[in-house]
């Protein structure tokens, strides 16, 4: 009889380990999304997910272990999913003063810049932040750096939108003044939009950020710290600097 009670507590035991674990697992699932933004992360032309920030991203995985499958949404719905789900990362994310607190970080991975373009034959003259305030509307990528920035600076003449895309077309066609975009972006976002880079110039230097991967607030520190030491060994051994040679990004 106490035979059998040490074999029922020893399956139950081992039920109840299985369970847990099985439960660590699940908790400690990472989500990963991205939207497309080349040469940070885009679809090349065979249609396979490349780019700097995923091949970071890739590689660290592939040291780590992990094989999570990488999610391209737009960016306002993996925004809302790194807002309100735990285990949830999202590249490439500006560090701002506004989002510091919000998040947690694994980088930096690039340094930018952002400028204000308009049509190249614009006779538009910016000197300063003041003269960018008073030129007519600005399009900057809604609830982005450039969105987010510009309004703690106090723009009041931002005409959202949900791609750089439409501020460009919007932009060309005459319903905008001018537009906030990356200068290592501005090439892309013409030829997108159906134009050269050549129908714009650069009217005013903006400011320089750093690009992260943004984590919530809610994911276990150790995860984010073993990423982030996984990406300081990548730079130690140069693999992380081969990969911004490669995208051309030095």
């Amino acid at each position: 009889m106490i035979a059998l009670r040490n074999f029922l507590y020893l399956i139950c035991l081992v039920f109840f380990y299985q369970t847990a674990f099985a439960q660590n697992t699940t908790s400690s699932r990472l989500s990963l999304y991205c939207e497309e933004d080349k040469p940070m992360q885009f679809h090349d032309a065979n249609k396979k997910l490349t780019g700097l920030a995923v091949e970071i991203v890739q590689e660290i995985q592939r040291r780590l272990g992990t094989k999570e499958i990488i999610q391209v949404v737009p960016w306002s719905r993996g925004f809302y999913k790194l807002s309100t789900e735990p285990n949830t990362f999202l590249f490439s994310m500006a560090r701002t003063p506004e989002r510091e607190h919000l998040y947690k970080w694994i980088g930096p991975l690039l340094s930018i810049e952002y400028g204000l373009y308009v049509k190249a034959d614009s006779n538009i003259k910016i000197v300063n932040l003041e003269d960018a305030k008073k030129i007519g509307l600005i399009g900057v990528y809604r609830d982005d750096i450039r969105d987010q920035t510009l309004s703690r600076l106090g723009f009041t003449n931002l005409d959202r939108t949900s791609t750089n895309i439409s501020s460009f077309r919007k932009l060309m066609i005459g319903r905008i003044a001018a537009y906030a975009d990356a200068k290592k972006g501005v090439g892309i976002s013409a030829s997108n939009a159906g134009y050269q880079i050549s129908d714009v110039k650069l009217a005013y230097d903006l400011f320089k950020s750093q690009l992260y991967i943004a984590v919530s607030k809610n994911t276990d520190a150790a995860i984010v710290t073993q990423w982030n030491d996984t990406l300081e060994e990548m730079k130690r051994d140069k693999s992380f600097y081969k990969l911004l040679k490669k995208y051309h990004e030095e």
